[in-house]
């Protein structure tokens, strides 16, 4: 199976995950900023690393995973980040 249609359900998680969230944070990622969304995601491989190294990752599966999404989103978050920030430094709105 093609690595892209293997993990292609795992992009619609990422996206429930965070489309349940928007009710709360609404879009609070646009005021926290591009260092914020790159340092949450430093924060929660960090955790996940640890987590790995001893062991304890086999007990937490289900918050290993969504910490998983929540890195994806970050990274989305922050790619939507410099896209807007690119076109504000062309002079767009």
């Amino acid at each position: 199976m093609e690595t892209a249609k293997e993990v292609g359900h795992i992009y619609g998680l990422a996206r429930e995950l965070m489309e349940t969230r928007e009710k709360d944070y609404e879009g609070s990622w646009r005021d926290e900023g591009l260092v914020c969304m790159v340092a949450s995601s430093y924060k929660k491989a960090s955790q996940i690393k640890v987590m790995v190294e001893n062991g304890r990752w086999k007990e937490n599966t289900p918050r290993v995973k969504e910490d998983l999404l929540d890195m994806m989103n970050y990274g989305a978050l922050a790619y939507r980040l410099v896209e807007l920030m690119e076109k504000m430094n062309k002079g767009g709105s």
